[in-house]
């Protein structure tokens, strides 16, 4: 009965990372920004509490994908003309677009409890799709993995630990080469070690 615990732990892991990371659906309700109420002195008794900002959460990753990768390092490194950008999925997704609306790069950012993803190889393996040949790369983050996507084209998914929680992150490029796709992985995985 053990067994088949753990393999059920295993496959709600594995689901709840692919549905962070990829979405489940297209219809994810807009992010929630939290806010305390206190009474300030001098306030009247009675008087509606006045909102303040809640504390920044200390593991809290990137705001958005749009927050790992400049337009000016997407531009130098793809060696393309003008990009812009184009969150999705509250903000989980940016995808990176050319002059001609084309996506050139999707950048994916996601964060789960360590238990229930089992650490930074396992998200990052889990984050991995298609059936393509798959890759360990090593000097990225503490586990990364380049694949092979036949519809989202090639990716690297890398990921961290960060406390008790896992971030990963997922990074595809329809048209483009390894050194690049590794360059863009690199400079998002840097920014992610500033923003932890």
């Amino acid at each position: 009965m053990t067994g088949r615990a753990g393999s059920t732990a295993g496959l709600v892991a594995v689901v709840g990372l692919a549905c962070l990371l990829g979405g489940c659906d297209g219809d994810d309700p807009a992010p929630r920004h939290t806010a305390s109420a206190t009474l300030t002195p001098g306030d009247p008794a009675g008087a509606p509490p006045r909102p303040t900002r809640a504390a920044p959460a200390g593991n809290a990753p990137p705001g958005s994908g749009c927050d790992l990768l400049s337009l000016t390092r997407v531009e130098e490194v793809l060696a393309i003309g003008p990009v812009h950008t184009r969150p999705a999925e509250a903000g989980r997704t940016c995808d990176y677009l050319d002059g001609r609306e084309q996506r050139v790069l999707t950048v994916t950012v996601g964060q789960l409890p360590q238990a229930m993803v089992g650490g930074p190889v396992d998200a990052a393996r889990s984050s991995a799709t298609g059936s393509g040949p798959r890759e360990t790369l090593p000097g990225i983050a503490e586990a990364a993995v380049l694949y092979q996507d036949p519809v989202r084209g090639l990716g690297l998914a890398f990921a961290r630990a960060r406390g008790d929680l896992v971030v990963a992150v997922d990074i595809t490029v329809p048209v483009a080469d390894r050194e690049r796709l590794v360059a863009l992985a690199r400079t998002a995985a840097a920014a992610l070690e500033v923003a932890g």
